[in-house]
């Protein structure tokens, strides 16, 4: 009798231990699918602000260098009617040809409409791109700034007065043309810079991705 009963009470408590292994194993998972949850959630959530965040200061910016295109159009079509020296006039022609194709750069940045980034990868490759193509034009900008002070060289190295004049009008105009892209694109490439260190390194200092067979791991550290 003392066996049965010592031996059902052995049965009784395996079962509850069991119970108890299976009910802390499901509070484990359910955990576990919380967390993931809220670490995929605060992922998409930071990933749509930074987006929204760069796409708005780049639009931003595409006004600005339409502004400044229209205002070189305008003025220069404004300045060739009203003056009568030849060097200004190539100046204005110039400046009016630099403001067109300043302008065809920023239009479809101001009408195309920005598409929302999928993932963290490629918000970060994205946004690294962007820094770096504002970074080349900075530099591009320089070499225009010296192709205008070359243009002016070469000009006053004719013989001939109209060519003197032509290539003065044309090299200030590349010289004034290349200072201001260079003023843009460094502002760009600074405000870019900064955005990113503000609102995204934070971030992706407590963020992991580590890679397993197919499969791909994205952790937070939450403190």
């Amino acid at each position: 009798m003392l066996k049965k009963r010592f031996s059902f009470e052995n049965l009784f408590n395996l079962c509850m231990f069991d119970i108890e292994i299976t009910n802390m194993r499901q509070i484990l998972l359910f955990t576990l699918f919380i967390s993931l949850k809220c670490s995929i959630a605060q992922t998409d959530s930071i990933i749509k602000q930074f987006d929204n965040r760069k796409n708005k200061l780049n639009h931003n910016g595409m006004i600005v260098l339409s502004s400044w295109a229209g205002a070189n159009i305008i003025g220069s079509g404004v300045g060739y009617a009203l003056t009568n020296s030849y060097e200004e006039k190539e100046f204005y022609l110039m400046n009016g040809a630099w403001g067109i194709i300043n302008l065809g750069i920023a239009l479809p940045g101001l009408l195309s409409k920005a598409k929302p980034t999928p993932t963290l990868y490629d918000l970060q490759k994205n946004q690294t791109k962007i820094e770096k193509l504002f970074l080349a034009n900075a530099i591009l900008d320089v070499a225009y700034i010296s192709g205008g002070f070359y243009l002016k060289e070469y000009g006053n190295n004719q013989t001939d007065i109209k060519k003197q004049e032509r290539f003065n009008g044309f090299g200030n105009s590349v010289i004034i043309q290349g200072a201001g892209l260079m003023v843009f694109d460094m502002a760009m490439t600074i405000l870019n810079n900064r955005n990113r260190k503000k609102h995204l390194d934070p971030f992706l200092k407590k963020a992991s991705v580590s890679f397993s067979g197919n499969f791909v791991k994205l952790g937070y550290r939450f403190n």
